[in-house]
């Protein structure tokens, strides 16, 4: 497995964890009879699906999909180096910034600035990630007797 993808993969497997003692965390404030805010209910989410979830697809989908060796002969077929790097960057200090962000964003300005700053980094990254997977999901240039 490449380096990008173990990135995202383990990133993917801390982020498992973080969101499942988050939600243990906050059920058993709820046992006690303390109430949760409901920002702390959306920030988890976002753990689960973007720290989880979408980190580990960007991760296989980078190591699985087929190889373009006419588009990246410098690597072999997979991809320039600094595409999965950047996009992995964008996609996880924007999650960062969210989680720290969002909770004030009711008293400060820094935090607005910072939420919207945060949205436009993981939309980055999701159009990076799509532009990577785009040019490696394609048909094979040679391909087996009934493939099409």
């Amino acid at each position: 497995m490449p380096f990008e993808s173990r990135l995202f993969v383990k990133t993917g497997l801390v982020a498992l964890v973080a969101a499942f003692v988050w939600g243990a965390w906050m059920a058993f404030e709820e046992s006690l009879g303390r109430p949760i805010d409901p920002i702390w209910a959306i920030e988890h989410a976002h753990v689960a699906f973007v720290g989880w979830l979408v980190n580990m697809v960007m991760g296989f989908a980078i190591w699985l999909l087929p190889l373009n060796r006419e588009r990246f002969p410098e690597t072999q077929g997979r991809y320039v180096h600094w595409m999965p790097v950047t996009t992995y960057w964008l996609l996880n200090g924007g999650l960062i910034a969210r989680i720290l962000s969002e909770p004030a964003i009711a008293h400060n300005v820094f935090a607005r600035v910072t939420l919207g700053a945060s949205a436009l980094a993981q939309v980055c990254a999701v159009l990076l990630f799509v532009s990577l997977a785009w040019l490696r999901a394609r048909a094979p240039s040679h391909p087996a007797p009934g493939v099409r």
